[in-house]
Parts: C-alpha cells; sequence; structure tokens
C-alpha cells in the first residue's frame, strides 16, 4: 500500500497566487469529492529608493528596487528630465537603470521624475498593472549631497 501524501511543497513557482482544494482517495482507489475551494492572492511589493549614484564605485550603481520585489513580472519604465523631457525608457521583467539617456550618455547629476508600470503574477491574469510615479536624485563623482 503507497503511503498518503499529507503534504504538498510548492516550490520553484513565480507566485503564490492560485486556488486549492484537497480530496482524498480511498483503499479501493474512489476519489472523495473536493472539498471547500481556498483562493490565495501575491501580495506584490516594489520600492523604489530615490538616490543613487551612478559613479562607477561598484555602490549604489544602480537604479533598482530596494530589498527583494514580489511576484513582479514586467516593469515599463520611463524617466524625466526636470523640463519634461523623456530621457529614458526601459522595459523588462526587472529593473536596473545605470543613470545612461535613450543614447546610451550619462546623465548629469540631478533630479529626474519617473513612471514605472508595473505588473504582477496575481489569480486575475488581466488586473491592470500599478503605476509607480516618483523622482530620484542622480548624484555623480565629486558632488556631494547637500
Amino acid at each position: 500500500m503507497d503511503t498518503p501524501t499529507l503534504k504538498y511543497d510548492h516550490s520553484g513557482l513565480p507566485t503564490v497566487a492560485g486556488c486549492y482544494y484537497v480530496t482524498a482517495i480511498s483503499k479501493r482507489g474512489l476519489e472523495s469529492l473536493p472539498s471547500n475551494r481556498v483562493c490565495v492572492d501575491a501580495c506584490p511589493s516594489l520600492v523604489l529608493p530615490n538616490v543613487f549614484t551612478p559613479n562607477g564605485d561598484g555602490k549604489n550603481d544602480v537604479f533598482q528596487p530596494l530589498r527583494c520585489p514580489r511576484f513582479v513580472t514586467s516593469i515599463g519604465f520611463v524617466v524625466y528630465n526636470r523640463w519634461g523631457a523623456k530621457v529614458y525608457e526601459g522595459t523588462g521583467a526587472t529593473l536596473a537603470w545605470d543613470g545612461k539617456s535613450l543614447d546610451g550618455v550619462d546623465l548629469p547629476t540631478g533630479l529626474y521624475y519617473y513612471q514605472a508600470t508595473v505588473s504582477y503574477a496575481m489569480l486575475d491574469k488581466n488586473a491592470p498593472p500599478q503605476i509607480i510615479k516618483g523622482w530620484v536624485q542622480i548624484l555623480r563623482e565629486g558632488v556631494s549631497a547637500r
């Protein structure tokens, strides 16, 4: 006789979002009716910094989420200068902006505004993305924060 499975480990999944129910199988191989259905959604999280120093010293050189972003499937990221001109745009599964413009040129020290459009792995596959708007200060070598 096979040992019954009393526990199942969900590992390697991109999200915890899902619906679950339990059934039992008798010794004769008959399956019971399913238990009540329980649905769990992901608790998404994306926190962005407000300053970074892309000066090549290996510390804080990239604008990226703080801590561990949870359940992010894609991020559209647009950066504007203080006059409203678009200076950078990128899309991907992660965010790691190096402080360069659309042309690949280092942007000068200053304040920049951004909009991040973030999609998460949720139960509702058609859920609208989260829009995060904010600002970030670029500090380059030789410039001290005041």
